[in-house]
């Protein structure tokens, strides 16, 4: 590798070259040769450890392929049907009337519904020591989906848990063995295992630090071990095994790499980006494949293009950054392509920053955030803490150090994420007159709410979340919001409550006498 390379590889990670912080594991490979391999930050910032090469980070959804991988080594044995309804192996989980295949699952296109946001309805929090009998007890509820199966796409890790129930079933082996037995052993991922319990003693485990954008970490601890849709844990060294397999197969079968690098097709003929347990985009028109994760604040990315021969693989221990660009960036510094990684900017006037609440429009994903003023200076509301706007050159404001920018302009905001902008209108607490006060109950999450009416306000309360204001923007959509992960649109209807969350769509809630 040259010199320029190197150091452009250099400045674009450097963002976790900084003093006493969390960092990254990074492995760059091409023609099966490592040509970038660096470390940054600290594993443990209390006790001063750094992360090093032998590092083993929690990589969240990048399990995915590894659970569609054991799926399809069954399906190679002639123990399963792609095709097969799921009920065939696990209908005492399974009370909807819909057929759901397999392969649906593994594409994300099965219509489920996303297990977190029917956890948070049920009451359950990410701080809660999770189960997975937690997540099964949550399915078994389920009557219906988000929409017909093969209809749409939608990202649900619902799907993946019911994929490693299956493996169990049909190997008469815990998920952890069986991946590990025909898995990580052939490939010689000796340092990678699935964690089965949040309480296990992982060697050289990082410890995960929410970033703030101001220069400050949070210690934000992992309380679940849920395999299918998470919970391997390993070293880029390790995966940069598998991602062999995607460009040139050896250990695997190649019909079962086919299988996992072939985009899903919709009933109406258009083709996804999700594969079986890999994503894929275009980069420069090179098919990239790869799939990332976060939990907590683990983040990471595994990336491939095997025009190229090329790997790319960023495990982090915080959110400073989205792994997906910095994959893509890094790929255009090695390749010698320009970056074309930045959301092109919709045609807009910018406007001075502006104190208030903001929320996005329906359909769009939920959001609801918050804008403040000190002392001339203007603040995003985080989870963990308020975050100060400052000036960009361009007219709009970055959020602190992050990978995120906000446009003021006449019509709200453009919130500029780093794959995406999303248009937020300003909010006002929603009428009350619209909503019938009382208790309301629904039966496919076994819980209840809350509508309290104040003179100028109306108020939602969900057990242990408290309550929270209900906003509404000028086009009567209407928004509640305990936290970024929970945040939902609600609307009233003959004496019910539909809620649509991110992957979860059309949970309604009846009044209850």
């Amino acid at each position: 590798m040259n010199g320029r390379v190197e150091n452009e590889l250099n400045q674009l990670f450097s963002i976790w070259d900084n003093k006493l912080c969390p960092g990254a594991q990074i492995l760059i490979r091409q023609h099966g040769k490592t040509i970038y391999e660096n470390c940054f930050g600290y594993g443990n910032i209390e006790h001063k450890v750094k992360i090093n090469k032998n590092s083993i980070f929690h990589v969240a959804s990048i399990s995915k392929e590894f659970t569609v991988l054991a799926i399809l080594l069954l399906w190679k044995d002639g123990k399963l049907n792609l095709d097969d309804d799921i009920r065939t192996y696990i209908d005492e989980y399974i009370h909807i009337e819909s057929a759901i295949t397999i392969r649906q699952m593994m594409n994300n296109v099965s219509g489920l519904r996303d297990q977190w946001e029917l956890l948070f309805l049920r009451g359950i929090t990410l701080n809660d020591k999770i189960t997975m009998e937690d997540i099964n007890t949550t399915i078994r509820l389920q009557k219906k989906l988000n929409f017909e199966p093969q209809s749409d796409y939608l990202y649900s890790n619902t799907g993946f848990h019911l994929l490693a129930l299956i493996v169990e079933k049909i190997s008469k082996m815990s998920f952890s063995q069986f991946a590990q037995e025909r898995i990580f052993k052939p490939l010689d991922m000796n340092h990678t295992h699935i964690r089965e319990s949040f309480s296990e003693i992982v060697p050289n485990f990082v410890f995960s630090y929410q970033d703030d954008g101001d220069g400050n970490y949070y210690y934000n601890p992992l309380s679940y071990a849920l395999y299918g849709p998470t919970s391997v844990n390993t070293c880029a060294s390790d995966l940069c095994k598998i991602l062999d397999e995607y460009i040139q197969p050896n250990v695997i079968d190649p019909e079962i790499i086919e299988i996992m690098k072939s985009p899903a097709v919709l009933k109406n003929g258009k083709t996804i980006e999700y594969c079986g347990g890999l994503m894929t985009h275009k980069l420069h028109d090179l098919d990239v494949f790869g799939h990332g994760g976060a939990d907590a604040a683990y983040r990471g990315q595994i990336s491939c293009i095997p025009e190229k021969e090329l790997e790319i693989i960023i495990l982090s221990n915080t959110t400073s950054r989205a792994m997906s660009k910095l994959a893509d960036k890094a790929a255009c510094i090695v390749l010698g392509l320009s970056d074309c990684t930045e959301p092109a900017i919709p045609t807009h006037t910018n406007i001075s920053a502006q104190s208030g609440l903001y929320l996005t429009k329906s359909p769009d994903d939920p959001l609801l955030i918050e804008i403040t003023e000190c002392n001339g200076k203007f603040f995003l509301k985080k989870e963990w803490c308020n975050t100060e706007l400052i000036p960009f050159s361009d007219g709009g404001y970055q959020v602190g150090t992050l990978d995120e920018f906000l446009y003021f302009t006449e019509n709200g905001i453009l919130y500029r994420m780093p794959n995406r902008i999303v248009h937020l209108v300003s909010a006002r607490p929603a009428d009350p007159s619209i909503f019938e006060e009382g208790m309301y109950y629904n039966d496919e999450t076994d819980s209840y709410l809350s509508i309290i009416k104040a003179e100028e306000n109306c108020m939602l309360h969900i057990l242990r979340y408290g309550k929270a204001t209900i906003y509404s923007n000028s086009d009567h959509d209407m928004i509640f919001g305990f936290d970024p992960n929970f945040t939902m649109y609600i609307k009233p209807v003959n004496n019910t409550l539909i809620l649509d969350g991110y992957r979860i769509k059309n949970m309604i809630f009846k009044k209850q006498d």
